[in-house]
């Protein structure tokens, strides 16, 4: 089990580093698309249209990051006053709500991709960049967060009050 939590972790943590990159393009995309508009006044039709996809590929791919790293809101107000017991049954239902809801994006968002590839689905910009790929962010992220909450599910469990091989 330790070498699956591993091998997800690692996966998760490569994504991450790797599409954090984009937040490069998207920064210097919007400065000259600001600098084009308002300095020059001639703004461009491809700009918006592409740092909407790179922040696409930015969220939907670096979901499973965030849980690694622990990175989603959480509402600790209202575990602050709860018991070890009841914190710990709580940290074990969240990846389950978190499998479920990934696994459901894996399913509807393959067939709504798989739908997009095949009509060759463009956004509808005066620019038309291609749009399928995009939707394609949807299953594959939703796959990296099922594994990392797969993951997380086995790092709580391992963790049980009582469970010796959670050391």
């Amino acid at each position: 089990m330790r070498t699956i939590v591993k091998i997800i972790d690692a996966i998760n943590e490569w994504v991450g580093r790797l599409i954090s990159l984009l937040m490069i393009p998207l920064v210097v995309i919007a400065a000259y698309e600001v600098v084009m508009r308002y300095v020059f006044k001639k703004p461009t039709i491809w700009a918006w249209d592409l740092n909407i996809q790179i922040f696409a590929a930015i969220v939907m791919l670096g979901g499973g990051y965030t849980l690694l790293t622990d990175g989603h809101v959480k509402v600790d107000v209202i575990t602050a006053k709860c018991s070890e017991k009841t914190k710990y049954i709580l940290d074990l239902l969240a990846p389950i709500f978190i499998l479920i809801s990934a696994g459901v994006l894996i399913v509807y968002g393959w067939d709504l991709a798989w739908m997009s590839f095949g009509i060759r689905e463009t956004v509808a910009s005066v620019w038309a960049p291609p749009y399928y790929y995009m939707k394609a962010f949807v299953p594959v992220g939703a796959l990296l967060l099922f594994l990392q909450g797969l993951s997380e599910t086995i790092k709580c469990i391992t963790k049980a009050p009582g469970n010796s091989t959670g050391k």
